[in-house]
């Protein structure tokens, strides 16, 4: 792992600085190569007259790489706040190599070699994932588009078996009569052989298609929930990311179609509390378009139950109830997957060795083992997943991707662009289409992203022996962290502070709240943690190099957990229900994506405890009313 990275004093800089300067070279020799009988068009004479030009290049130049040094550290063990650490040398190569080209990855007649990249590069993730062959991803520029674009096809999949029922009626073929539930793509794909044997054409199957009451592909959203008076509705849990309800608000379902499943204490999804929801919406006669399951939730790093969730959908199928479409928002979490293969790495001794106040000291881990693998493990058999590459895969911005179950999903994406493809195939032709611009939101997209996440992934395998030890270690940092956060006044019992954690690290997220050891109200609790954030960020004023340690912050709101899931929190707070509906709780956040920590204590830098250090100075001194 040590080569994968830069290193948080550019260790392997040297090195890198000059892969990146042949790349550079390899690059003009390309343009050099290119039919050298044209030969130059700027001639001496042309260059020298650039020199003021280019004087003025390298002063705006130098005033940039100034200013960029006011960014945040993301690449330090000292930063422990938001999702993004260090970008791995193959990502940041590969980005380099063809952003000098500059491929629109929209189609092959603008990008022929990126678009094979990217192409290579869905099939790593759909592995991962453990979908088969027959599934089909692609890049998106992040988690957003990613999850919209999933739920876009949920939608028109939620009514195709109405749709299927009218082109039947249509080309003259007897209703469908199944002994079980027939998921809707099947169908629908099927009923295109059955007609063009029946000896209807392409264009004849197409039009009746098109022609549907229930196409809303074609009718829209509000024509086609008049036609059912059925309500759509997209389940998700209390924990979800907020691109979902742009996403309702884009697909014209509304938000108030956007249906909350609680959460239980830990943050993951209550499954029956989801059974009872979908009980109540059957009774009421909605279409459930999907059930959103998070693996990695933005505040909390939290795991949703997939495997339960795929079991009762099952369950549901098999008493003859409507199936639903799954799908994953993996945009975060998606690469703790490649701690389950080709088998469970484990997250080794829950013990971890610490040295506090020049004393070697063993803590224990509250690892979270069992369930989060349980619902990893089964991620092949949902319906459709988000992943954000420029996360947890340790890519440069912007990569994001959806991957498909099925190739199936293809040919009712497919859009018509006459100058980047030709007039639509028949599905079994689609299916295997190397295109990507014609099935995708996004019209234009950097074939640099591709070229980075298959240069990256193709080096460091997404499986236990690549990728999977690099996330293993971050899980297990996030415990520690929870554990000296939880213990530090053991350690030290005249501290003014404690530090109460929100729970048990699902994956390597750790949320808290400082609070006086004294009686204080949630407004003073809020105040102080507020101020603690404010000491360890940055404004626009500030000096990165005068800052030592980075932490983020979240909110939990009433509007968006129910109080049963943070009851037992707000215990240990020791804040009441009251406060909480008034204000809510500001928490601190950190993310422990970087990959250093391990390698740091092994030279007796111990970063984590001096963190938890400066976090527990600076809330007392705070809370002692000496800021």
């Amino acid at each position: 792992m040590t080569s994968w990275f830069a290193g948080p004093k550019g260790e392997n800089a040297e090195w890198f600085e000059g892969l990146l300067g042949r790349i550079a070279l390899d690059y003009y020799s390309w343009r050099r190569n290119y039919f050298p009988e044209d030969g130059f068009v700027l001639d001496s004479h042309a260059r020298r007259e650039g020199e003021p030009f280019r004087d003025a290049f390298e002063d705006r130049l130098a005033e940039l790489l100034g200013r960029l040094k006011a960014d945040f550290p993301f690449h330090s063990p000292r930063y422990a706040a938001h999702m993004i650490a260090e970008q791995t040398l193959p990502s940041i190569a590969g980005y380099f190599a063809a952003m000098l080209y500059n491929p629109n990855n929209v189609s092959r007649e603008a990008a022929p070699v990126t678009v094979r990249l990217e192409t290579e590069a869905c099939r790593m993730l759909c592995d991962m994932i453990g979908f088969d062959a027959d599934s089909w991803g692609h890049l998106t520029s992040g988690g957003t588009i990613a999850n919209l674009e999933a739920l876009w096809l949920a939608r028109t999949v939620a009514y195709l078996p109405e749709v299927v029922a009218e082109m039947r009626n249509a080309l003259d073929l007897p209703p469908a009569h199944h002994g079980s539930w027939v998921p809707p793509l099947e169908e629908f794909t099927g009923l295109f052989d059955k007609a063009q044997a029946n000896g209807w054409s392409l264009d004849d199957i197409l039009a009746a298609y098109l022609g549907c009451e229930h196409c809303v592909v074609e009718r829209g959203i509000a024509h086609v929930t008049a036609k059912t008076g059925r309500r759509p509705v997209l389940l998700v849990p209390e924990s979800h990311h907020y691109c979902f309800e742009k996403a309702c608000d884009v697909l014209g379902i509304g938000r108030r179609g956007l249906v909350r499943v609680p959460v239980d204490s830990t943050f993951r999804m209550d499954i029956d509390a989801l059974d009872q929801e979908l009980k109540k919406l059957d009774a009421e006669g909605a279409l459930v378009i999907a059930v959103v399951a998070v693996v990695g939730t933005t505040e909390e790093g939290a795991v949703d139950p997939v495997d339960k969730i795929l079991d009762l959908r099952t369950r549901r199928t098999s008493e003859g109830k409507p199936g639903f479409w799954i799908h994953v928002d993996g945009a975060y979490g998606a690469y703790l997957r490649t701690m389950t293969r080709p088998g469970r790495i484990g997250l080794g001794d829950p013990v971890s060795t610490v040295v506090i106040d020049g004393h070697q000291v063993d803590i224990p881990l509250d690892l979270p083992v069992g369930h989060a693998c349980n619902a990893l493990e089964r991620m092949g058999e949902v319906d459709s997943v988000a992943i954000d590459p420029h996360k947890l895969g340790y890519i440069p911005y912007p990569a994001g991707a959806v991957c498909f179950k099925t190739d199936l999903v293809k040919p009712l994406l497919r859009q018509y662009a006459p100058y980047i493809g030709e007039a639509m195939e028949e599905p079994k032709a689609e299916r295997k289409s190397e295109g990507i611009g014609l099935y995708i939101l996004e019209g234009s997209k950097p074939g640099a992203a591709a070229a980075s996440v298959w240069l990256s992934h193709s080096l460091i395998p997404l499986d236990v022996t690549g990728h999977g030890a690099l996330v293993r270690e971050t899980v297990r940092n996030a415990c520690e962290l929870h554990a000296l956060l939880e213990l530090w006044p053991t350690w030290h019992p005249d501290a003014g502070v404690r530090a109460v954690t929100l729970t048990p690290p699902g994956s390597n997220i750790v949320c808290f709240a400082f609070r006086p050891s004294g009686s204080e109200g949630l407004e003073g609790i809020n105040r102080l943690n507020q101020h603690v954030f404010e000491r360890f960020t940055m404004d626009e004023d500030s000096r990165v190099y005068g800052q030592e340690f980075f932490v983020s912050r979240t909110t939990l709101r009433p509007s968006q957990y129910r109080e049963e899931a943070v009851a037992g929190f707000l215990e240990r707070l020791g804040v009441s229900k009251e406060e909480y509906r008034e204000s809510g709780v500001l928490l601190l956040r950190s993310v422990l994506m970087n990959p250093w920590y391990s390698q740091a204590k092994d030279r007796g830098r111990h970063y984590l405890v001096e963190y938890v250090e400066a976090l527990f100075c600076e809330a007392e001194r705070l809370s002692a009313g000496k800021a």
